[in-house]
């Protein structure tokens, strides 16, 4: 045991429903989330102290996610890889830690690959996405229906990320998008007279799993650090030449993440192996390349995430990891500032370009609407929209059901999702000896099977005829757009925005003033005149109060 504690600490351990493909750390603010999924073809966010929060399903195994601020509102959304083909952007709404699909792309193949940023330099994030149709897709923004740019490979694109590179004879560094094949191609991809331009590409025979950018020489300049089914970690410089190369025994690297773990200003590279083994390397010396094991640990099966998150009560940076065995460790480097840093200068000067006059007094916040993530939700919206339901209600009412029986069975199947999951804790300490040093925790053990409610709620419905049931049912329309409603008495979406607000105001007890109240809403996809009237009708109600008096503010009344 003393061993084990000699290179890292085991902070803690959660037990995931089944096998976890993809996790990212996702910013709001001052808070931290944990975003991950697997075979369950479930994205769950989870908070600091392991809590799930909320998921959403999809029709295929969550393969890949990449967090990126793309709303520029302070809070990061998700890029998701479906197994499917679904390409979608998830939001976390703010306030109420909700998830909120806001994006959706299909094609054909696995996604297996997707990363975010400024790379046509223009002050906008682009999409990208490389998947087993051959193809590397760049969206030009969230409303974008079809890829802007669309470049075409012999063989499944297996990995995808942007960076910044400094390419000789050129003052500044370039953001170049790297992508990797199934056949082993590595390819360094630039913007450049309004279209993706090939700086380079190198051919390493066997295929790419995992591609990251950071500086591991010390030098102040980044390199490109690749996993390779062949059993290697290769390292290159900014030109595609090859600087070192990390024999990986009697397993592949899968999964890759560069970060400075012990505070030292030098980063290392930690490596997921399909052996489950997760080895971290260092570089102890400025401007170099000796790279050397620093530990290993390892779990029961593949490793197929490396991620990282900082701890909110000492600022160490933890490394996250897991995979087939079903779970996601978390752990810190036993030497974390321990070392005296390491001066490494900064050589990357990025230029940002300057909006003109124009582009900001143009500048409009970004306005989404939520869409479907899975077929069920198509099915029904397809359904709702159509009118469809509308005809089964009637028929059932002639059956003798009531109406309100009717939209309460229709209600349990749209939020219906698999939402029941396990959080299984164990003591480092009463771990069987074959387990230690795969997973553990200190902390409180919580009990098994605990539900995560969907926000839909179920509420009684005045009896109606059969056009009562598609009234009831139909979801909110994009902002702007005629509504040709039937009158009726509350909506899936007005009972959803009165659970929401109700939900906010029980977390964040006041809020100063009514357009505050409003904005925390509309950022949901509602208009300000849907929040408006509901903030009113519930002030109507009882159930919202306003208090001029100090503490001024809204608050929640006699519900």
């Amino acid at each position: 045991m003393s061993k084990l504690k000699k290179h890292f600490n085991l902070n803690w351990m959660f037990e995931c429903p089944d096998a976890v493909l993809t996790c990212s750390t996702l910013k709001c603010g001052d808070k931290s989330y944990i975003v991950f999924g697997g075979h369950d073809k479930t994205l769950y966010l989870m908070d600091e102290n392991l809590n799930i929060l909320d998921n959403i399903t999809f029709d295929g195994w969550v393969r890949t996610t990449h967090a990126v601020d793309i709303t520029q509102d302070g809070c990061e959304e998700i890029l998701v890889g479906a197994g499917d083909g679904n390409f979608l952007v998830v939001k976390l709404v703010k306030g109420i830690d909700k998830l909120a699909g806001i994006m959706n792309y299909k094609s054909k193949g696995k996604v297996l690959s997707v990363t975010a940023g400024d790379f046509t330099r223009d002050k906008n994030i682009e999409l990208i996405n490389g998947s087993e149709d051959k193809t590397l897709k760049i969206f030009e923004n969230i409303d974008s229906k079809e890829p802007k740019f669309v470049l075409y490979y012999d063989s499944w694109v297996t990995a995808t990320t942007l960076g910044y590179l400094k390419l000789p004879e050129i003052d500044s560094p370039i953001y170049g998008l790297l992508a990797g094949t199934k056949n082993g191609m590595l390819q360094l991809i630039e913007f450049k007279e309004n279209k993706p331009e090939i700086v380079w590409q190198r051919e390493l025979t066997s295929q790419i799993n995992t591609i990251e950018v950071g500086d591991v020489s010390n030098d102040g300049y980044h390199e490109i650090v690749v996993g390779t089914d062949d059993s290697f970690i290769k390292i290159f410089n900014s030109v595609g030449e090859e600087l070192k190369i990390i024999k990986i025994e009697e397993s592949r690297p899968i999964s890759l993440k560069i970060i400075d773990i012990d505070a030292d200003n030098a980063k290392e590279i930690i490596v997921g192996c399909a052996d489950g083994s997760l080895y971290i390397y260092h570089n102890p010396n400025l401007d170099s390349l000796d790279i050397e094991l620093k530990w290993k640990t390892s779990a029961s099966n593949s490793i197929k995430i490396v991620s990282s998150i900082v701890n909110p009560d000492d600022g160490t940076t933890n490394i996250l990891f897991g995979g087939y065995d079903r779970s996601i460790r978390c752990i810190s480097d036993c030497e974390c500032g321990e070392k005296p840093p390491l001066e490494i200068p900064y050589n990357i000067k990025i230029s940002e370009p300057q909006p003109t006059d124009i582009e900001v007094n143009d500048a409009k916040p970004i306005i989404f609407e939520t869409v479907p993530t899975n077929i069920r939700e198509y099915i029904f919206k397809y359904l709702i929209d159509n009118r469809i339901i509308e005809g089964i209600g009637a028929e059932l009412e002639k059956k003798g059901y009531l109406t309100d029986s009717v939209v309460e069975e229709f209600q349990r199947m749209i939020s219906e999702k698999p939402d029941s999951y396990d959080k299984i804790t164990y003591s480092v300490w009463t771990l069987p000896e074959d387990k230690i040093g795969t997973g553990g925790t200190t902390r409180t053990p919580v009990k098994k099977g605990k539900k995560i409610k969907p926000v839909v709620i179920e509420q009684e419905i005045s009896p109606q005829k059969g056009e009562a049931l598609i009234d009831a049912l139909k979801q909110e329309k994009k902002k702007g757009k005629a509504m040709n409603n039937t009158p009726s008495t509350e909506t899936i979406a007005e009972i959803n925005l009165k659970t929401i607000i109700i939900t906010h105001l029980e977390k964040f007890k006041l809020i100063p003033n009514k357009n505050k109240l409003i904005e925390d809403f509309v950022i949901l996809g509602y208009g300000r005149d849907v929040v408006e009237k509901q903030i009113d009708k519930l002030r109507s109600e009882g159930i919202l109060f306003y208090s001029r008096t100090e503490p001024k503010g809204w608050s929640l009344g006699t519900y």
